[in-house]
């Protein structure tokens, strides 16, 4: 039922679980998704490989719970649904509003970011068919945000809206995000001023 609190021991297992995913992808981001064993991640967890199996049947398995963490962190809604997506489309001005969306999906692309080495890894394999549809819907939600952007201020001249759609992906997905403070050594401020601003001169006058 709705507003039911759960009891302790539903409290401690889904705690027990978050603390498995966590440990899953601390070690996949530092040592590769092939490379870590269950009970490398029970150890880490800091819970018998027994448990972190009763939780998840199969690496497999605990590599997709991984991937939704690193999408939807704790919040278990789609990130175009959390409040901080809502409350930066509320912005009259679509400059202000991409500003605000690019400083929210900074914060999902700290945790993707370092976990796209492994992703490209598993790609051909099924644990990789999570990620490649979450590329599609992340492309989609592209789309949609384009579709409201210019509702409220209009595209560049000449820019269709598939195009719109594709500076976003590229230019502020974890990719971008990856190479600019993983790799470069950027503060993730450095990087949304330089998404917005680079992004907002692309879309709009």
């Amino acid at each position: 039922m709705a507003g039911v609190k759960p009891s302790k021991m539903q409290s401690k297992a889904a705690a027990t679980r978050a603390r498995i995913i966590r440990a899953a992808y601390d070690l996949f981001c530092a040592t590769g998704y092939r490379a870590t064993t269950m009970e490398a991640i029970g150890k880490q967890a800091g819970v018998a490989v027994q448990t972190v199996y009763f939780n998840f049947r199969t690496k497999d398995e605990l590599l997709r719970a991984v991937h939704e963490w690193t999408v939807l962190g704790d919040d278990p809604v789609p990130p175009p649904l959390q409040p901080w997506h809502i409350a930066a489309m509320r912005e009259p001005d679509a400059r202000n509003a991409l500003a605000k969306i690019v400083a929210g999906v900074a914060q999902l692309n700290a945790r993707i970011a370092p976990m796209q080495s492994v992703f490209g890894a598993v790609s051909q394999e099924p644990a990789g068919e999570i990620y490649a549809r979450s590329q599609e819907l992340r492309r989609q939600d592209m789309a949609a945000l384009v579709a409201e952007l210019r509702k409220k201020t209009p595209l560049r001249p000449g820019l269709t809206q598939r195009r719109a759609a594709d500076l976003l992906y590229f230019l502020m997905g974890p990719e971008s995000y990856g190479a600019f403070v993983l790799e470069a050594g950027w503060t993730e401020r450095q990087w949304v001023t330089w998404a917005s601003e680079t992004l907002n001169g692309q879309l709009f006058n």
